[in-house]
């Protein structure tokens, strides 16, 4: 008897026990309140530091996006900045500077960045604001943008030495490095009144009227023997699809030159023709490209058929590998 009062008693303590505890770890639920700072910030950027908040899934993500929110708000003055900027150029040209513009400015990366807050919001959300200092974010702005200027330039020294093609490629080259300044030279223009923006946007211009000289000054002039009219026929439309002008005359001219083997082989019952192009590229009496092509062909007896079905196989070859690779140029695609 006494040992099944015990038993009672104990399974008595027991549940009471369990009870207790049960309403000792029961939790308030959680305040999703956010800090005004993340709703509706209070902390505006000024003439000595830059902000930035974001929501992540992390800490290490809404950094990134902090960051990102930053260069977002710099991104937007550019644009505005840059509407004013030349309205004598074409709509094509100015979209293409816009989306140019930017592709510029998303790849601006800041460094000099601290954490001033930060706030876990839930499970899976994590906020912060960053600063970073103004001034030194100029700086270093100024002195890539500077470092890129003297490396167009000690590449514009060398251009008088080189042939047509060369001068032409190189022109080319550094007028789109010189329009790739645009985004900084605007977005630094923004952030620091006493930069000298016109100085640098002139840069910019000089650099694109060159790449034009160097442009009106190159133009092909091909020709070829008797058997190549119809390759050079295509060499001519292929280049002036791609832009490029087709002189008459030799004088001052990038010479293409074709000339044309044929020889004729057996292979099983059928007769192969095997013809070869000689192709040289020439500024005044240096050459400065050329290939070898070689094209077979069925021979059905007929040279006319022979050489309308080549070309247009090389055509094809054109098409599909490019002009340079060829007829051994080197012109910037």
């Amino acid at each position: 008897m006494l040992s099944k009062l015990a038993l009672i008693t104990v399974g008595i303590l027991i549940f009471c026990g369990c009870g207790g505890n049960s309403l000792s770890v029961k939790k308030e639920p959680t305040s999703k309140v956010l800090p005004a700072w993340i709703s509706d910030p209070i902390i505006k950027d000024n003439d000595n530091y830059m902000y930035g908040v974001s929501i992540a899934l992390d800490r290490e993500s809404a950094i990134k996006a902090a960051l990102s929110d930053m260069i977002a708000k710099l991104g937007i003055s550019i644009e505005s900045s840059y509407e004013s900027y030349e309205e004598v150029q074409g709509s094509y040209y100015k979209t293409n500077v816009k989306n140019q513009i930017k592709s510029n400015v998303s790849k601006i990366k800041i460094n000099n960045y601290r954490v001033i807050k930060s706030h876990r919001i839930g499970y899976r959300e994590f906020a912060v604001m960053l600063e970073t200092d103004k001034q030194k974010f100029i700086l270093g702005l100024k002195d890539d943008l500077e470092m890129k200027k003297k490396t167009i330039l000690q590449k514009t020294r060398y251009m008088d030495k080189s042939d047509t093609i060369t001068r032409y490629n190189t022109a080319k080259e550094l007028s789109i490095e010189a329009q790739d300044l645009l985004g900084e030279v605007l977005m630094i223009a923004e952030l620091d009144s006493n930069f000298d923006k016109e100085k640098n946007l002139k840069f910019i211009t000089k650099k694109r009227a060159e790449f034009l000289t160097e442009s009106e000054k190159l133009n092909f002039f091909v020709s070829g023997d008797e058997c190549s009219s119809l390759f050079v026929d295509v060499i001519k439309n292929t280049l002036a699809q791609s832009g490029y002008k087709i002189s008459s005359s030799k004088e001052n001219a990038v010479k293409i030159e074709v000339k044309t083997s044929k020889y004729l082989t057996q292979i099983d019952a059928m007769t192969i023709a095997v013809l070869t192009l000689h192709v040289d590229v020439l500024d005044k009496t240096q050459r400065i490209g050329g290939k070898s092509v070689v094209l077979k062909e069925i021979y059905n007896g007929s040279d006319d058929s022979l050489y309308k079905m080549a070309s247009l196989h090389f055509k094809q070859d054109i098409k599909s590998l490019g002009i340079n690779e060829v007829i051994g140029t080197n012109l910037y695609e």
